[in-house]
């Protein structure tokens, strides 16, 4: 059988808050902060003019929200696009052409 244990409310109350406190704090720390950056810290972000930044957005080559006439970018779409553009290393293109070519000949 189960220990059942009597609390006065107020104490019960406040170790509900102090729990809840604690699983908030900790789901806030674990979630990444999606802010949104301006033009201008886009722009110093991935070190271009801001002309550069409209350029990309009118032909659609960079990620980019809008709402109404402004423009905004999230830091982590930014870094996979930039990711997207990644060359490869000669190392990684030869394992590339190892790896296709020992399943072109299996």
């Amino acid at each position: 059988m189960e220990n059942i244990i009597i609390v006065p409310k107020k104490e019960l109350s406040t170790l509900i808050e102090e729990v809840l406190r604690k699983v908030l704090t900790e789901q806030v720390k674990s979630e990444p902060k999606e802010t949104l950056m301006s033009i201008d810290e886009a722009a110093q972000f991935l070190n271009v003019s801001k002309s550069t930044i409209y350029t990309w957005t009118s032909t659609k080559k960079i990620p980019y929200i809008k709402c109404g006439k402004r423009l905004y970018f999230k830091e982590q779409d930014l870094l996979a696009w930039l990711e997207k553009g990644k060359q490869k290393t000669k190392e990684e293109l030869d394992h590339i052409q190892k790896t296709y070519y020992s399943k072109k000949v299996s």
